[in-house]
């Protein structure tokens, strides 16, 4: 069992070290580049106080780990939405210095010279980043080291024989807090582990499915104090009925045109391509891997369970009244909206000026009887691989699990200090919450194939929200399995191919 290690009070003691900009979080689109990325000495910070001293983890690295001289080369995909790789300077700004100082830290303690190297890789630019790392396993001496790639390209990159099997390095250690406990149990695939995400990946925090609510309107409408609702979270009873037992009735002709319009109230905000996050939400997943160690279907794809959750939802949605579905965080931030489904990342984004202020909660449970929560991750976030056809394997090794403590350590406090801190007023409650949050993140299988899946992990169930009742969904089951296996053969086939 993973050791949890929280860091309430760690960020609460780092929100009054950093600055808020919520600019950090817009895309920063770096230019293609072969030349070396380097930074310079970190900037001075004030020494760990004895909070944070207790609430990190420890890193598992030794103080006298040295590979002076050497060059660790990495190719990022440069049109990642947020800052994550490396920034030229520190400029003051909590993110973008958290960013430096890591990458400071890591050459300073190893001796080595980090070469960050930039090439698109997005949703569109998929085939072109794994071709690029293609031509670079067969460059020879110019091979990069390290490659990070938007999340759908992992599974690309595994199927080429690109990427090693990081489970054989004993220096990264998997059982720590910086690596997302489901890493091991459902993204381990034929003994291997080929692709990594977690602190390490800025985007992946950015990438967090939350709600967040309007503690104003929350107020106003209940006549409670939040400590209330927060107080439900804490003693895990946020759950579907509950989220909508708050939002039912939520609804208000504001503008008086006697329809519903964007200047109506309501209980929740939502568009189609967040509504993944109630189905991982439920603690299910699209696809898993069997004790053969093979791809299967998950028998939770079309369970009672999943019908019931699309049966929820769809109503929620469709046949309440109670809910916008065209603009989501664009509605919420107006003011007359309780509740928003979203990504972490929009709080800092779009929600800096908003004229209120608000809170955050996790996804809810399917009931009281699931054990925890359970968070979605949106696709645009960062998989690491150590390249098969790395000069520096060992190396390259020791970096991503220093630059992943280190990550740990200062920018996933920076980021939540960043999108949260000038707009809550229980930093306690929320900084617990973003534990809860964190903590619960699953790496679904499906999702990282989605690419040799067509889509399918994320469009059957979008599609059934969308589109139809629980029936409808029920009915689509032999069709999509069927489906969902034939192309799972072949990607078992390549699988195996890659072992023999």
């Amino acid at each position: 069992m993973k050791r949890i290690i929280r860091f309430t009070t760690a960020i609460l003691v780092l929100t009054m070290l950093w600055g808020m900009c919520a600019s950090c979080a817009e895309p920063v689109q770096q230019e293609e580049t072969t030349a070396a990325a380097t930074t310079a000495a970190p900037v001075e910070v004030e020494s760990q106080t004895e909070a944070e001293e207790t609430e990190f983890a420890l890193s598992n690295i030794p103080d006298d780990m040295k590979f002076e001289g050497e060059t660790v080369s990495l190719l990022y995909w440069d049109d990642v939405p947020n800052k994550e790789f490396f920034v030229e300077t520190s400029n003051g700004e909590s993110v973008n210095d958290a960013i430096f100082n890591r990458n400071a830290k890591v050459e300073d303690q190893f001796g080595i010279t980090l070469n960050f190297v930039g090439t698109p890789g997005d949703y569109n630019n998929q085939k072109s980043f794994v071709n690029t790392c293609l031509n670079s396993a067969m460059s020879g001496a110019d091979a990069y080291d390290i490659f990070c790639g938007y999340s759908m390209t992992g599974a690309s990159i595994m199927l080429q024989g690109l990427s090693q099997n990081l489970a054989s390095y004993e220096i990264l250690d998997f059982e720590k807090p910086w690596w997302p406990e489901s890493l091991m149990s459902k993204a381990t695939i034929n003994g291997g582990v080929y692709f990594v995400s977690g602190d390490i990946s800025t985007s992946f925090l950015y990438m967090m499915y939350l709600c967040a609510f309007n503690k104003d309107l929350y107020t106003d409408v209940t006549r409670a104090e939040t400590s209330v609702i927060y107080n439900i979270v804490h003693n895990g009873e946020w759950t579907l009925d509950k989220f909508i037992e708050y939002t039912s009735g939520m609804y208000s002709d504001l503008d008086g045109n006697q329809a519903p319009s964007l200047g109506d109230r309501y209980g929740l905000a939502v568009t189609e391509v967040h509504f993944d996050a109630f189905y991982t939400g439920a603690d299910m997943v699209t696809i898993e891997v069997d004790q053969d160690g093979a791809l299967v279907v998950s028998e939770d794809l079309f369970s009672q369970k999943a019908v019931d959750v699309v049966d929820t939802v769809y109503n929620l949605l469709n046949n309440s009244g109670d809910s916008e579905i065209q603009k989501g965080v664009n509605s919420f931030k107006e003011g007359n909206v309780l509740f928003v489904i979203e990504r972490a990342s929009a709080l800092s984004r779009h929600l800096s000026s908003a004229p209120f202020t608000f809170g955050i909660l996790p996804i809810p449970k399917y009931d009281t009887d699931q054990e925890s929560y359970k968070t979605c991750l949106s696709f645009p976030y960062t998989m690491y691989m150590i390249s098969t056809a790395a000069n520096n394997a060992n190396i390259a090794a020791a970096t991503i699990q220093l630059m992943a403590y280190e990550s740990y350590k200062s920018i996933t406090p920076a980021l939540f200090e960043e999108s949260m801190k000038s707009r809550y007023a229980d930093q306690s409650d929320d900084a617990l919450v973003f534990d809860y949050i964190r903590e619960g993140v699953v790496i679904d299988i499906g999702r990282l194939f989605t690419t040799q899946l067509d889509n399918l992990s994320y469009s059957i169930f979008r599609g059934a929200v969308k589109n139809s009742n629980a029936g409808g969904y029920a009915s689509t089951a032999a069709k999509y399995t069927k489906n969902l296996k034939s192309k799972l053969k072949t990607i078992n086939e390549s699988i195996d191919a890659l072992n023999n």
